[in-house]
């Protein structure tokens, strides 16, 4: 139960991690990657325990 918990934790606090780059990301840097601050607003809006990979 522990790992799973802790697993779970881990993640959140790698999804919440990854948005905070995300949106420390220039529009030069997003525009090299094919996306626009419209396209990464939503993303950076999701809250930490939102996790795309859990649905």
């Amino acid at each position: 139960m522990w790992r799973a918990t802790w697993g779970r934790v881990a993640r959140w606090l790698e999804l919440h991690r990854q948005r905070q780059q995300l949106a420390s990301l220039s529009d030069a840097m997003l525009h090299d990657l094919g996306l626009s601050r419209a396209d990464t607003h939503q993303e950076i809006e999701r809250h930490f325990w939102d996790d795309p990979l859990c649905k």
